[in-house]
Parts: C-alpha cells; sequence; structure tokens
C-alpha cells in the first residue's frame, strides 16, 4: 500500500477513534518517522484532509479532527470486513457474491463498514494492522482462503468482537454454509457403494468444509499439485479446474463435480450467511458494550470511595 494511503487511513482512523472530541493530532514531523517519509508528504495529505474536511488545522496550535464529518457514521459506528487473507489480489465471484451479501447486511442495520487491506500476512502484523482500525466489530470472510485461527483467537482475546465464515475454525463464533448436507450426501454414496473405491481430488480448502461431516475411512484425499493418485480409483470427485486433469490421469474411473450431487447443483446461501454473521457480531457487540459500561462503572465506584 503507498504511503499516502496509509497516512492517510491512519488519520481517517483517527478521526473514528475521536468521535464526536475534536482531538489534536501528532505533529507532521512525528507522522513523518512514523511512517519512515518526507515531512513533505505528511503536510499533501493533511492538506488533502483539511480540504475535504476530515480535519481542521489551527494556527499556533495544531491540526485536530473534525467530530461533524463524522457525526452520523461515528454514532453509528464501523464494522470491519477482512476478505480472506486481508491480502487479496482480486476478488473472483464467490468471493465477491458473499462481500456483497455482507455489505448489503451491515448497512441495512445502520451501521457502515469498511474493506480490510492489510500490508503483511505476518500474523504478528496481521494482529496489529487489525487492531489499530477504529472498529467496533469484524466480520472474517476467510472464503476459500486457508488462515490461521490464531490470529482470529488473538484478536478475539484483544476485546474485538469478531465472527467468521470458516467452517474448520471452532474456537472463535462462526456461521457458515450448511457443507453438512453436501458432505452426508457424498458419505451416504461411498457407503452404498463399498465395492468402489472413492477419492477426494481436491484443494485442502473443499476437504475441509466437507470432511467433518464424511468418516476418514471412506475415502481417500489427493490435494491436486502436492501428489498424483498412487493407486487406482472407481469414483473421483473433483473439481471443475482439475476435471480433465484427474480423468487424464485416471480414464477408467467416474469423475463427479464435487457440489453437484444427485441431480443437485449446491451453492452457498451468501444472504443467509450474510445475516447470520451480522445477527452473531450484534450480540457480541451488545455483550461488549454491557461488559465496558460494568467496567466502567466498577472503576468510578473505586475512585469514589
Amino acid at each position: 500500500m503507498r504511503k499516502t494511503f496509509q497516512i492517510r487511513h491512519f488519520l481517517i482512523g483517527e478521526i473514528y477513534r475521536a468521535g464526536t472530541s475534536s482531538v489534536k493530532l501528532p505533529s507532521v514531523r512525528e507522522l513523518a518517522r512514523r511512517f519512515s517519509v518526507a515531512p513533505c508528504t505528511v503536510s499533501a495529505v493533511t492538506a488533502e484532509l483539511i480540504r475535504d474536511g476530515w480535519l481542521r488545522s489551527r494556527p499556533g496550535l495544531g491540526i485536530f479532527t473534525n467530530p461533524e464529518k463524522i457525526a452520523d457514521d461515528a454514532e453509528a459506528g464501523l464494522i470491519g470486513v477482512l476478505n480472506g487473507d486481508g491480502c487479496l489480489y482480486y476478488f473472483n465471484r464467490d468471493v465477491f457474491d458473499s462481500f456483497t451479501a455482507i455489505g448489503r447486511h451491515i448497512l441495512s442495520r445502520k451501521f457502515n463498514f469498511r474493506n480490510i487491506l492489510l500490508d503483511s500476512s505476518d500474523p504478528d502484523e496481521m494482529v496489529k494492522e487489525i487492531s489499530q482500525q477504529p472498529l467496533r466489530g469484524l466480520i472474517w470472510n476467510a472464503g476459500t482462503v486457508v488462515v490461521s485461527e490464531e490470529i482470529a483467537i488473538r484478536l478475539k482475546r484483544s476485546g474485538l468482537p469478531l465472527v467468521a465464515d470458516c467452517p474448520h475454525w471452532d474456537r472463535v463464533d462462526v456461521v457458515c454454509s450448511d457443507y453438512s448436507v453436501l458432505g452426508n450426501s457424498w458419505a451416504d454414496c461411498f457407503r452404498k457403494n463399498p465395492s468402489k473405491r472413492p477419492l477426494f481430488y481436491l484443494p485442502e480448502w473443499h476437504c475441509l468444509q466437507l470432511m467433518p461431516w464424511i468418516p476418514k475411512e471412506l475415502v481417500d484425499i489427493v490435494h491436486p499439485g502436492q501428489e498424483s493418485p498412487a493407486k487406482k480409483y472407481d469414483i473421483i470427485v473433483t473439481d471443475a479446474a482439475h476435471h480433465r486433469q484427474i480423468q487424464a490421469l485416471q480414464p477408467s474411473a467416474e469423475v463427479f463435480d464435487w457440489n453437484v450431487h444427485r441431480g443437485i447443483h449446491w451453492v452457498p446461501d451468501y444472504r443467509s450467511i450474510a445475516d447470520g454473521l451480522m445477527d452473531r457480531l450484534l450480540r457480541l457487540m451488545k455483550y461488549d458494550d454491557e461488559r465496558k459500561f460494568i467496567e466502567k462503572t466498577f472503576i468510578q465506584l473505586k475512585e469514589s470511595r
């Protein structure tokens, strides 16, 4: 991400954090040191934000946030949406459909949202970057990207209300597609054909979604690009991208698309998932607000004694 964008995002984040108060920002020299740029670069960004009404310059005092600019936004609150690992170079159709469904549901609940783009996929840097965002809550739209749950756990422990669409996570709040229907359907198919040897020739993320519903002894698993099937198989379940490849490797096998079974083309219901994600996040945010109120009241009582 360009340095000017980083500075702009940081300053707008400070405006949201300040809320209805007008808060003095770090000096131009401090910001230049923080982002390792020349002071003139910082001055260009602050001048643009002043011109757009985000900041106010007070001669002799410094630059301050303008609470009037985000009066409505601050009251609504800002929800972050993290797609994949936060470093996606582009959106495919699935990510776009799920992201737009989530965005519509956030706006329908009178919140604003921000698509979070990260500079690094290093876990420590990811946690740091997300924690610095002025968010009321975070929806992690993991999609097809396999991401360590430890990152989400650290964010949850920091006090950030967080929900995710990631079925192989089990230590944070998860709302996801009903893969159980499809997984159980394939399990029934394999049980009814015990004489036929089945194989899942699928990328890792597909298997993570389906295998919780299929006993491991029923099917072998090979991930494309990592290895080639060493045995001969009678039934092979794969995705569209690897259909021809596996057909050439195993010409005598019956090859099926992983998400088409018994005449039903199974696709995620993005609207239902988005609605479930937002409902769960609202409950977590309400709990977080109540917790903060109790802590604040306790501190006030302690100080009054």
